[in-house]
């Protein structure tokens, strides 16, 4: 199972900020300077490549915060 603080790198990666500006309460959308839909799918990439989740279009616009999408991966791997 991957920890609170990996799967946060992870996603600064792609939203492009600094790991450390992130939290489990962070909404990725209203909180990330210049979030576009290539961010999106490129969070879509990483949970099927990284965590072998599929994840439609639908459920990702149903995830809120960084919190959300996290809980997934814990879901997932329970």
């Amino acid at each position: 199972m991957i920890d609170k603080e990996a799967f946060l790198q992870e996603i600064s990666e792609i939203l492009e900020v600094d790991a450390d500006k992130l939290s489990l309460d962070t909404d990725f959308r209203k909180d990330i300077p210049y979030w576009d839909s290539l961010k999106g799918f490129s969070i879509l990439v990483l949970f099927e490549d990284e965590y072998g989740i599929i994840m439609t279009v639908d459920e990702f616009l149903q995830q809120k915060t960084l919190g959300d999408l996290f809980a997934k991966i814990d879901r997932n791997n329970s």
